[in-house]
């Protein structure tokens, strides 16, 4: 009597994992993602937000195109300091203003830095607060003055 085995009888039980986990990743995501507020457009909010998603995604060209003419004449791409960019994990307005074809917009970054190598039971979240100010400029929302990542070619 032969009995036949099947070459890989665990593979149906590998496929089934890869499902869940590549199912449990997908769901990450769209929760993570969902979490973006989003701002009207033609608003100063949205404005903002533009210029620091350019800032964080590292699109040097993008976020200078949101600058004001002036500050164009001032500075140029490469002035536009992302080193502290990077380790932030999200960002938030605390307040705004707007007033008179202007606004300001008290930005806070904050960022989870942990080296567990150094602190295993310890993290440390940090905050950066600064603001960001706004000019309504030909119908469109422009930043006129950051004091970071801008003050060196700003002050000048």
């Amino acid at each position: 009597m032969s009995t036949q085995k099947s070459p890989n009888p665990g593979r149906p039980i590998l496929i089934g994992i890869g499902f869940v986990v590549a199912l449990g990743l997908l769901i990450t995501l769209a929760l993570a993602d969902s979490n973006v507020r989003e701002y009207e457009p033609g608003t100063p909010e949205a404005a903002a937000q533009l210029y620091i998603k350019a800032l964080f995604d590292e699109d040097r060209a993008a976020a200078y195109a949101l600058l004001a003419p002036e500050v164009q004449d001032r500075c140029d791409q490469s002035d536009l300091d992302l080193w502290w960019v990077r380790d932030a994990d999200s960002a938030s307005f605390d307040e705004v203003r707007v007033s008179d074809g202007y606004a300001e917009i008290e930005l806070r970054l904050v960022g989870n830095d942990m080296d567990p190598g150094l602190f295993p039971f310890d993290n440390y979240d940090y905050s950066r607060e600064t603001e960001l100010v706004l000019e309504r400029i030909d119908g469109e929302w422009l930043v006129s003055d950051a004091t970071w990542p801008l003050a060196g070619c700003i002050w000048r």
